[in-house]
């Protein structure tokens, strides 16, 4: 998977720049910005696997604030059976202090059948700053405090690795330290890399997601992306792995305003 992606994303970098050649400078509204990705793989014969991935991001200026919204989910099977069943959503609000340096506030919720826990849901507030914003290169670091709810299950699975049966344990809820990078960078116009590493870490969990993906411009507003995933928890129950990953290959509508730097 991970190498057919990375040809398909080298041949359209080879005639992306014919297919661009006209396309128009960015006239969108300059308060709004938004990207939408929809992936899915099936496999046959040996092996009988499918997956499929979606994410919704929006951002929205208004003065010195910047909205910010996410969701995004995963469903995959094998042999028929669920074997992965996920899906998140966040929000978080900045206010600019300095054109660089922001306050945030935020919450968000994970519902991922398949890592040990029922659901994990925080609030959080803290710091940002913007260390690049320019048009080939934007990098955000934030850091602050929160308090995360937790709810463990024991899960047992069977050889293809569905669930068979769950037990929820107690609620957890306890402080946690929130932080974040986000990097994108465009090589040319029409090839960039987008990555960030996610962090919650409190004493009963610390959760980390990773992601890294190389994005391939088709039109002024569709592009293919490459990508990869890791989410780890540091304490999973016991049953439950502690790190997933995932290789995506997706269809991405790209309303990007380049004015917003990328949280």
């Amino acid at each position: 998977m991970r190498m057919r992606a990375a040809l398909v994303l080298a041949g359209l970098s080879a005639f992306s720049g014919a297919a661009l050649a006209d396309d128009p400078p960015y006239t969108g509204d300059p308060d709004w910005s938004m990207r939408a990705l929809l992936g899915y793989t099936k496999t046959g014969g040996n092996t009988d696997n499918s997956a499929a991935n979606m994410l919704f991001h929006v951002a929205h200026v208004i003065g010195d604030w910047k909205l910010l919204f996410g969701t995004e989910g995963l469903y995959g099977s094998t042999k028929g059976e669920t074997t992965a069943q996920a899906w998140d959503v966040h929000g978080q609000g900045n206010y600019n202090i300095t054109p660089k340096f922001y306050w945030y506030a935020g919450a968000s919720y994970t519902d991922d059948r398949f890592s040990g826990f029922a659901y994990q849901r925080a609030v959080k507030t803290g710091v940002g700053y913007q260390i690049f914003n320019d048009d080939s290169t934007k990098f955000t670091v934030q850091g602050g405090v929160g308090y995360l709810w937790l709810r463990p299950e024991l899960l047992v699975k069977d050889d293809v690795g569905g669930v068979t049966s769950r037990t929820e344990l107690d609620q957890e809820s306890s402080v946690a330290f929130d932080g974040a990078v986000n990097f994108e960078h465009s090589f040319n116009q029409y090839t960039k890399i987008l990555a960030g590493v996610q962090v919650l870490a409190s004493s009963d969990n610390t959760q980390t997601n990773a992601s890294v993906a190389l994005q391939v411009k088709m039109s002024n507003r569709l592009a293919l992306a490459a990508g990869y995933q890791v989410t780890d928890n540091s304490k999973p129950p016991s049953g439950s792995g502690r790190r997933d990953s995932l290789t995506t290959l997706s269809l991405v509508y790209d309303m990007k305003n380049p004015k917003l730097a990328p949280e």
